[in-house]
């Protein structure tokens, strides 16, 4: 039998392209497996940024309440197997191993991509290991994502930004639309931010689904340590600061609550106070350590690199903040960085061994003409780490962005 990582090298080199949108393929090997009917409800999150948060409340409230959930989540941080995780537990190489060969099996001559396969063995583990919910996070998109094979019983559309816009358009109400395509008729679904593209109630109004929007239909306020939430004739007072750091955690918190309320899945008021003390995600907002203080996220689009920014402005340091940085050639790299120009005094930068990645000569020469301080770009992940360890003093910070597999490379030498 293959080994995860000879099944994944594999996959990745069966379809023709990496990214082929679409649910023909998968549905065809779906029905093969008998995954279209699936025995528990199913709760799909789209959006650009606060998915994997999302996903993490979700996650946290629910086990509070005493279900078994499935979380599927993409990208993975360090570990496939975070992609895939029952109980809060990712799935052993093993497992996988054992779902992507039933998969092969029944696909017979159908070509699948590195994604859908991963989607299937999710689903196809979460009906073996009998899960009570599924919580799938949107990889793409939305309408055309392999998650969207499956009808929602409650979804979630987080903010809308500009973000691969090969795939989904330039323009957010191009983009809402794909991502309301999640949606179902006479189903609830909930858009979290405040003013999103219009063409989001647009698609529900075609598709009949139940939309609930924030500031519409539900809404919340902070008061120092705690803060309250308010929407469908329920108040919820003094809750808890969330788990996860960022203003912005309180907007996502604030959906999941409303969408868990209008769902057919039972909650009480403490598996919601419980669940937002306990929620954590990689990677967002994650510190590594203190003095000097180092933060990790995986900022890599304008939205989220500003909502970065705002966090480090509302939490000033006396030192320097040192940036280690990356980004792949499909972002809009000039509004990432600009978002961070005031913030960082240094940038260092990493060279990612990945198809898509800027160049480091050419990342270098494109941030040195923005008019930032750059340092000579390094090709290891410890070398660069260590170097900027060693020019810190304890009331400096350093600050890891750019891309998911920036701050991947970081997690893996620091915990390693």
């Amino acid at each position: 039998m293959r080994t995860l990582h000879e099944w994944l090298d594999w996959q990745e080199k069966l379809h023709l392209s990496s990214i082929d949108l679409g649910l023909d393929r998968i549905r065809v090997v779906a029905e093969r497996l008998k995954l279209l009917n699936l025995p528990f409800p199913v709760i799909s999150v789209a959006g650009t940024n606060g998915k994997g948060s999302s996903v993490a409340f979700l996650h946290a409230i629910l086990s509070a309440q005493g279900y078994k959930t499935g979380a599927y989540t993409t990208p993975h941080i360090v570990d496939y197997n975070e992609r895939i995780a029952i109980a809060g537990k990712p799935l052993s190489d093993e497992s996988i191993c054992q779902a992507f060969e039933k998969i092969d099996q029944a696909r017979g001559d159908t070509s699948l991509t590195y994604f859908e396969f991963g989607t299937l063995a999710a689903v196809l583990c979460f009906v073996e290991q009998q899960v009570d919910v599924a919580i799938l996070e949107v990889g793409l998109g939305g309408r055309l994502d392999a998650v969207n094979l499956w009808d929602a019983d409650l979804a979630l559309i987080t903010t809308i930004a500009i973000d691969h816009v090969d795939w989904l358009g330039d323009d957010r109400e191009t983009i809402g639309r794909e991502k309301a395509g999640i949606m179902r008729a006479n189903r609830p679904a909930v858009c979290g931010e405040a003013i999103p593209p219009k063409s989001i109630a647009t698609v529900a109004n075609e598709l009949g689904a139940n939309l609930f929007q924030y500031t519409q239909d539900y809404s919340y306020s902070i008061h120092n340590n705690n803060w309250q939430w308010k929407g469908f004739g329920i108040e919820y007072k003094n809750l808890p600061t969330p788990a996860l750091l960022g203003e912005y955690q309180y907007q996502n918190a604030a959906m999941v609550i409303a969408g868990l309320s209008r769902s057919c899945i039972q909650v009480d008021e403490s598996s919601i106070r419980q669940g937002l003390q306990t929620a954590h995600v990689a990677g967002r907002l994650q510190k590594l350590q203190n003095s000097p203080e180092i933060l990790l996220d995986v900022a890599h689009n304008a939205q989220a690199a500003q909502q970065f920014a705002n966090f480090l402005q509302k939490n000033e340091i006396k030192g320097k903040t040192r940036a280690i940085f990356s980004i792949l050639c499909d972002k809009d790299l000039e509004s990432v960085v600009l978002s961070m120009r005031s913030i960082v005094d240094e940038w260092h930068l990493i060279a990612l061994n990945d198809s898509r990645a800027i160049p480091i000569k050419q990342l270098e020469s494109q941030l040195n003409q923005l008019g930032l301080q750059t340092v000579s770009g390094y090709n290891d992940f410890a070398d660069v780490l260590n170097s900027v360890k060693s020019v810190s003093s304890p009331n400096d910070r350093v600050v890891i962005f750019g891309s998911f597999l920036v701050v991947s490379g970081v997690i893996s030498v620091s915990s390693g």
